[in-house]
């Protein structure tokens, strides 16, 4: 485009949009209901490599996750590491707020 006179002192600014997209996605888990010490209720628990195919992710990174943002969890069987439900969903909810939340299992 020739620049005319009436573009003569004419600014130009750059316009960026950011368009989201939701996507419901169904998913199936089984999990069991016990005391949350934490919570003070009962609730559901997930175990961790169950929480992880269930998020489309690694059992580390999903962990890793839940150690950052303190996520309430039980141990049994001296091994197993199971999940309170609500408390994940409630930190993935308050991550995804700030805007700064990458999905698990999305690639960049």
């Amino acid at each position: 485009m020739s620049s005319g006179k009436g573009m003569e002192g004419s600014q130009h600014r750059e316009v960026v949009l950011e368009i989201e997209h939701i996507q419901v996605v169904r998913k199936r888990a089984k999990t069991q209901l016990a005391i949350c010490r934490e919570c003070k209720s009962t609730t559901d628990f997930i175990t961790l490599p169950r929480a992880a195919e269930l998020f489309s992710t690694s059992t580390s990174d999903l962990f890793e996750f839940t150690q950052s943002y303190g996520c309430h969890f039980r141990v049994e069987n001296g091994q197993d590491i199971l999940l309170c439900l609500t408390d994940l969903l409630t930190a993935m909810s308050k991550r995804m707020r700030t805007g700064t939340v990458k999905l698990l299992g999305e690639k960049l």
